[in-house]
């Protein structure tokens, strides 16, 4: 089915004569970033080392766009085999007010499900769903599998700065990271995407766990995202690097968030993350809670990160930059039957399965 007819509009396969279009439509979901629309989307679905096309599906009423749904790709593997994992990622859903609740989000993501049933990809992972869509996907048939909550690491004088900028925009004082070299640990805004998949090979394999495969191709790519900044921590041992942790800022905000991280030696994480927290080079140091490695959980309570603290009361009154949010799995199926829920026999319905911490989200 190339077109599908529903109530008065079109749904049909995103091309590229609808880029300014999608630009333009997605305003109503990201008003800040409304300058660099054009070019986050190109990154995001044109760019990415997996596809060789965008993956998307439109809503058209009287031929203009009216509805989006995107998909990146991101590549998976299980313990240490080699077999490689590709999945889609459903984001940057956007349909305009005036066409809203007609059903366009549940036809849209139905006639992807029929559209890529025969591509390489095997399941549908949603990583940032937001709670409203989420009672769709929940109808459409997608368990949800976990909520990513936060851990945070923070001191009272960087909660008191952090909240002081949301209320008033004022702060008690400035954050300034250096980059350089200090001893064994070296700072940069640069990513090196050779090294850190060295490194990520060489980290020690999760059995029968679900993780991201973090090759060359996907560093390079990542952390182009123009509306985030990433600040890079490289652990070296005798010229090389044996670890890395990447946090992540939105906009001008002093908290920063670990969107990713490996050690080729056990203690190499914490390290890096001490050097952090001991020259506040944040005012909020947050990660997702989910199945953590039991060594990075443990690094992380020596330094007093938790997902109990004042801050969670605080979030009821101030907008969360980074909000606990579902986590929605789907094999990639018209139809879906009991077996194809298992991957090489693991069920993707258990969260236990997973290691879904330093993996893409919505903005990687």
């Amino acid at each position: 089915m190339s077109i599908l007819h529903y109530k008065d509009y079109e749904i049909i396969n995103y091309r590229n004569e609808f880029l300014q279009q999608t630009a333009d439509l997605q305003k109503y979901l990201w008003p800040n970033y409304e300058s660099n629309t054009l070019a986050y989307l190109k990154w995001k679905f044109k760019d990415n080392p997996l596809t060789k096309k965008p993956f998307a599906i439109v809503a058209l009423y009287k031929n203009k766009v009216v509805g989006f749904n995107g998909f990146f790709a991101t590549r998976w593997r299980i313990g240490n085999k080699n077999d490689k994992i590709l999945m889609l990622s459903p984001a940057d859903i956007c349909v305009h007010p005036d066409h809203r609740k007609k059903g366009l989000f549940t036809a849209m993501t139905m006639f992807a499900v029929e559209k890529y049933e025969k591509t390489p990809y095997k399941t549908f992972i949603g990583l940032s769903i937001n709670t409203s869509s989420g009672a769709g996907y929940k109808k459409m048939g997608w368990p949800k599998i976990a909520d990513r909550t936060s851990m945070r690491q923070y001191n009272l004088i960087g909660l008191v700065n952090w909240v002081l900028i949301n209320k008033t925009g004022r702060n008690l004082h400035k954050h300034q990271i250096t980059y350089g070299k200090f001893g064994n640990i070296e700072i940069s805004n640069k990513s090196r995407p050779e090294e850190m998949s060295a490194v990520a090979a060489k980290q020690k394999t999760l059995d029968n766990k679900i993780t991201l495969f973090k090759d060359t191709s996907l560093f390079k790519w990542r952390f182009q995202n123009i509306r985030r900044s990433y600040t890079f921590y490289y652990h070296l041992n005798n010229g090389t690097i044996d670890g890395y942790a990447v946090i992540e800022t939105v906009d001008n905000s002093t908290s920063g968030h670990i969107v990713d991280y490996a050690e080729a030696e056990n203690g190499v994480i914490y390290e890096l993350l001490r050097y952090a927290v001991a020259k506040k080079h944040f005012d909020i140091l947050s990660i997702w809670d989910v199945n953590l490695r039991k060594d990075i959980y443990r690094a992380l309570k020596n330094l007093n990160f938790s997902t109990k603290n004042l801050l969670g009361k605080i979030e009821k009154k101030f907008p969360s930059e980074f909000p606990m949010l579902p986590v929605f799995v789907r094999p990639i199926k018209k139809t879906v039957k009991e077996e194809d829920w298992f991957i090489e026999g693991i069920d993707i319905r258990n969260i236990n399965n997973w290691e879904i911490n330093g993996i893409c989200s919505d903005n990687t």
